[in-house]
């Protein structure tokens, strides 16, 4: 190879500096890391302090009350990234009709979602009121959080954004740490300080959030039909992910709080993908040519998902060392549970591809036949197979909204 050429390829490497996506990308991931840092600290200590049983029972309620997040946003989460990414001006009008619909929501939802735990858990272990406690502070902090976390999304204000869901967090895992000092903790007490904390956090983030004067556009009637679809979608998606456990609780406690410890493993080490995806969706939606940005997108995130893929079933023996010899049935739930994360980037991806079409409507009946087949596949496989039941069913949900996708894609 010539000089020349050698000389000049240098000079153009040693002058290439990272794009806004992947400074993006990098901020997000630090965000995220510190987040499940935050996450993984509470796992393991709740874990190990509970016990099993009691860990099982936490998960299973609170799995419930996830359920109702989603209804309590009205998806209105995804409709301010969306619009306040494209329109940024319109965003503090519209971040101010989405929180007086949220704040209405929540209410509702929360004592709904507390109610349900109640009647669905086993009888006896619970209190009504403690479970009341964590149904409102999971689904209102849970949607309000990311609501205000969403709108500086749209801004690109990655640091904002980040900080505020580390935030939460960390102040679940500080009143955690502040619980212990009872000479007893137990999962009913700390059902009770894990909504009070949350609450807290989240009428502390509300009160310091910069708020924006609103710029006089008006709010289209259509923001709570708007909504619909990402609401659903993520109803969808929570009820694929939290729906076993509820279900694993009538038969085993240990075995939700198995399957729970292996999918935050799982949660953690994907978020190099949260990262790359969290960043992707606002510049998509404002590229001029959106899908080439996916392409070479997806291509880097399902190579880097395979390779978490087999490092997680490589490592998967040494958990049970982390949260102890209780939790030894969390390795073949993980070695299981690693491959998921691929399917999902090709399910996350077919939906921005059909958002970027304008065919986001279609995401309704697509996101129903998920969470449909979520239920079905829990119901059918979990009371005969137990825990292996519950690790087959989360790979058949998402394979038939991935079919769905494709044949929405096909449809002219």
């Amino acid at each position: 190879m010539p000089n020349g050429v050698i000389r000049e390829r240098w000079r153009v490497l040693s002058h290439w500096r990272p794009g806004g996506y992947a400074r993006a990308s990098a901020e997000m991931l630090g965000w995220l890391l510190l987040r499940a840092t935050l996450q993984a600290a509470s796992v393991v200590l709740l874990a190990r302090w509970l016990g099993v049983r009691d860990y099982g029972l936490f998960v299973a309620a609170q799995a419930i009350a996830t359920f109702f997040v989603p209804l309590a946003g009205l998806g209105l989460q995804g409709v301010v990234l969306r619009d306040g990414a494209r329109e940024p001006d319109y965003l503090p009008s519209l971040l101010q009709a989405a929180l007086r619909m949220w704040a209405v929501a929540s209410s509702g939802f929360g004592l709904v979602a507390g109610l349900v735990a109640w009647l669905a858990l086993p009888s006896g272990p619970v209190a009504l009121w403690a479970l009341l406690l964590l149904g409102l502070g999971e689904v209102a902090a849970g949607s309000g959080v990311e609501l205000l976390a969403r709108a500086q999304q749209a801004r690109k204000n990655i640091r904002a954004y980040g900080a505020s869901m580390a935030g939460l967090i960390a102040a679940r895992l500080a009143a955690l740490v502040i619980y212990t000092a009872w000479d007893r903790i137990d999962a009913q007490g700390w059902l009770a300080v894990y909504g009070g904390s949350s609450l807290l956090y989240l009428a502390v983030l509300r009160w310091c959030m910069p708020q924006r004067n609103a710029s006089g556009a008006s709010v289209p009637r259509g923001l709570l039909r708007a909504g619909i679809p990402f609401a659903v979608g993520a109803l969808s998606f929570r009820l694929q992910a939290e729906f076993n456990k509820p279900v694993l609780a009538q038969l085993s406690y240990v075995d939700a709080g198995i399957y729970s410890i292996a999918q935050r493993v799982v949660d953690i080490a994907s978020l190099p993908l949260s990262a790359m995806q969290e960043s992707l969706w606002p510049r998509a939606y404002a590229d001029a040519d959106p899908h080439r940005r996916l392409r070479y997108a997806t291509a880097a995130m399902l190579l880097l998902a395979v390779l978490m893929g087999a490092t997680l079933a490589l490592v998967a023996p040494l958990v049970p060392l982390l949260f102890g010899a209780e939790f030894a049935g969390t390795v073949h739930a993980l070695i299981w549970l690693a491959w998921l994360p691929a399917v999902q980037v090709v399910r996350n991806v077919g939906n921005a591809r059909l958002i970027l079409a304008g065919r986001a409507h279609r995401l309704t009946g697509i996101y129903v036949v998920g969470a449909l087949a979520g239920i079905v596949f829990s119901l059918l496989l979990i009371p005969p197979f137990g825990l292996t039941g519950a690790l087959l069913a989360a790979y058949l949900a998402e394979g038939v909204l991935i079919i769905a996708q494709a044949a929405c894609r096909l449809r002219r």
